[in-house]
């Protein structure tokens, strides 16, 4: 079986035995000393760039999540998901399609939101997690997002109301009477259902309201604490 990992030295294309340094300094003192790059490694550098910077930043991702434990998703926060990539359109079908049928009540208003005039919004903050995770999103009046902007909701009150919203959206997926609910929340599979324990727990079905709520806090207050510690403002 053909090798898949090269050495330096068959990278860098030296026969046998040859040893050559990337580099050598030259007889210069101090901030003029002259550094020669060898000619064969710099285009073993060239020709191996996307490799190479490939391991540094994944050696760079290791280190720090290893040293910052309880910050998620630190790949999207070294090099930021351009906003207008995110994919929020299977799951406004959804909860649009919940509107239609349930009176939903704003977790932060506690009035019934208006299918006409609300934002889909994080609970835990989109900055913090860097994903679009349905259990995390709900339906805000369009008025509160900018005055709520980068905050941290409270835990109480807003948590019980945003989970009683969940559960109603978990009732329908699972209404046999209803099947378009069902192929409306199919739909967020690909870019809004990516959690192991959402997808194991949370919306199988035959959970109770009970149950449904202490799946969705016990999974979701460890990221809001660290969130908090954080320095997060509480809104």
């Amino acid at each position: 079986m053909e090798r898949a990992v090269l050495t330096l030295q068959e990278l860098s294309g030296f026969p046998g035995n040859t040893s050559k340094l990337p580099y050598t300094l030259g007889t210069g003192s101090k901030l003029k000393k002259e550094v020669y790059f060898n000619e064969s490694w710099i285009k073993m550098i060239q020709d191996h760039t996307v490799s190479i910077l490939g391991w540094i930043q994944y050696e760079k991702v290791k280190w720090l999540q290893n040293n910052n434990p309880d910050v998620p998703g630190l790949v999207y926060k070294l090099a930021p998901m351009d906003e207008k990539m995110r994919k929020l359109n299977n799951v406004r079908k959804l909860w649009e399609v919940v509107l239609d049928n349930r009176p939903i009540v704003d977790v932060f208003k506690n009035s019934p939101i208006v299918k006409d005039n609300y934002d889909l919004d994080h609970f835990i903050l989109w900055s913090f997690v860097m994903n679009d995770e349905l259990w995390n999103l709900m339906p805000i009046d369009s008025s509160l997002n900018s005055s709520k902007s980068n905050k941290l909701p409270k835990l109480d009150p807003f948590f019980k109301r945003f989970a009683g919203n969940q559960f109603i959206l978990y009732g329908m997926i699972h209404d046999d009477r209803k099947p378009e609910f069902r192929r409306k929340y199919e739909a967020c599979y690909r870019d809004n259902l990516h959690s192991i324990w959402a997808n194991q727990e949370l919306y199988r079905k035959g959970n109770s309201e009970e149950e449904f709520y202490s799946i969705l806090e016990k999974n979701m207050q460890p990221v809001y604490d660290s969130e908090r510690r954080q320095g997060y403002q509480i809104w």
